[in-house]
């Protein structure tokens, strides 16, 4: 199996996921991971996409960017040739949230925080509306580094700033936030037309 790594960026419109993965799907393609977000706008897009047999990532990119003409695709394509070291080989994921004030370098000093104690960041959103900042961050922590150590220190850069950091392991923060599946069917009320219902 050969993995190429797609990514692809363009003013945000509807359509544009059907586009590219339609072209994926042309190409004989599986998508095997897949990370989209809009921001300000500007849609972005990365797919790991699998094939039987190694293909050309100019003609990849070429698809892509053809089967989305109309929406002016920016596109790129990467081989991923199995060189993928785990930056943080045994650590656990933990979720990291900051809510506060919106100050100058608050990311950078952060970032810079984690990256002295080896984590490594995998997701991160972080916004700001008026003077309100919040920045929701998935990270890796070695297996050395203790959380409850970890914690702390976030929690004095928090106090400096007049943030709230709060520092949780994967699992408690999905046993405390997982959404519950809500299944949504077809009824008809009285008048006879369709209205949709939870049950």
């Amino acid at each position: 199996m050969h993995t190429y790594i797609v990514t692809v960026t363009a003013a945000d419109r509807v359509g544009i996921i059907h586009a590219v993965t339609g072209a994926i799907s042309e190409q004989g393609g599986t998508i095997k991971e897949l990370s989209q977000t809009v921001l300000r706008g500007y849609f972005t897009i990365i797919l790991a996409v699998e094939f039987d047999g190694p293909r050309d990532p100019k003609g990849l990119r070429e698809a892509v960017h053809t089967r989305g003409e109309r929406f002016d695709l920016n596109v790129a394509v990467i081989p991923d040739e199995g060189r993928h070291v785990d930056p943080v080989p045994g650590g656990e994921r933990f979720i990291l949230t900051v809510l506060g004030q919106d100050r100058p370098g608050t990311i950078h000093r952060i970032a810079g925080s984690l990256a002295r104690r080896g984590v490594n960041i995998v997701d991160l959103h972080a916004r700001t509306e008026g003077p309100r900042f919040s920045l929701v961050m998935e990270a890796y922590l070695p297996p050395e580094l203790g959380p409850a150590e970890l914690r702390g220190e976030l929690e004095q850069f928090g106090a400096e700033l007049g943030m709230e950091v709060y520092l949780q392991h994967e699992n408690i923060f999905l046993a405390t936030n997982e959404p519950r599946p809500v299944r949504v069917g077809s009824a008809r009320n009285p008048e006879g037309s369709d209205v949709v219902v939870p049950h």
